[in-house]
């Protein structure tokens, strides 16, 4: 499993301002800092402002900060944030129908690795990514 470029910079983007929470941060601020295209920068922020992710305010003291707490914004919030809500029920092999009854040639294969998956995604928050100070977001 692989995420996106836009759940890469999400994910960046709210880990960085999770750390650096005593402040808010303009969207110039979070492209130098993250190396992220400012432009897709831009409207990535504006609509996690709108699902409630980010708070944006105007002014000269004015920025982005987290709009809730990082330990309750879990990776799978993240996804659906951005439109990118896993499909748990989806065939691996793209069948329309494939369940027990009628299984495709993963199905077996596919069932604990898609149960490990869900549950990380519905169970890692925020917060918990950026424990290890060392880790790289």
């Amino acid at each position: 499993m692989h995420f996106s470029k836009t759940a890469e910079y999400t994910i960046r983007v709210l880990s960085y301002l999770h750390r650096h929470n005593k402040t808010s941060h303009s969207v110039n601020v979070l492209h130098q800092e993250l190396d992220l295209p400012y432009k897709y920068l831009t409207k990535l922020m504006t609509e996690l402002a709108k699902k409630g992710l980010v708070h944006a305010s105007r002014g000269r003291e004015g920025g982005l900060s987290l709009a809730r707490d990082a330990n309750s914004i879990y990776l799978c919030d993240i996804l659906e944030a951005i439109g990118e809500s896993p499909e748990y029920d989806r065939c691996i092999l793209g069948f329309d129908k494939c369940d027990a009854l009628n299984p495709c040639a993963l199905h077996d294969q596919w069932v604990q690795p898609k149960e490990m998956i869900e549950t990380m995604l519905t169970t890692t928050t925020l917060a918990s990514l950026i424990l290890n100070k060392e880790t790289k977001l």
